[in-house]
């Protein structure tokens, strides 16, 4: 069965990839009211449980990792989508960079 893409801004980074691979979690970026538009928009990535929420340094328990991740997307975003930061605030509320 051939794997199901996602659609996704993402580069590959530290401690994510931007391809669904087996064991892997879909992650989105801006979560809370920002999850729909998160997903729309390809600013999701894959963790291993440990990093999406099963450990200490996991996304979801340590915000170091959480805001490494913000200020990748948000950077992916203008990029990809020739936002200022302005434009990106607006669409996501604050500027992380």
């Amino acid at each position: 069965m051939a794997r199901k893409l996602e659609f996704c801004i993402m580069p590959p980074g530290e401690f994510w990839t931007n391809e669904r691979r087996p064991g892997l979690v879909r992650h989105e970026i801006f979560f809370g009211p920002f999850r729909q538009k998160s997903i729309r928009l390809g600013l999701v990535v894959f963790l291993t449980p440990e990093m999406h929420n099963m450990g200490n340094f996991s996304v979801h328990n340590f915000r170091g990792n959480d805001l490494i991740l913000k200020r990748a997307g948000q950077q992916a975003a203008m990029d990809y989508y020739r936002w200022n930061t302005q434009q990106f605030i607006n669409e996501f509320g604050k500027n992380y960079l």
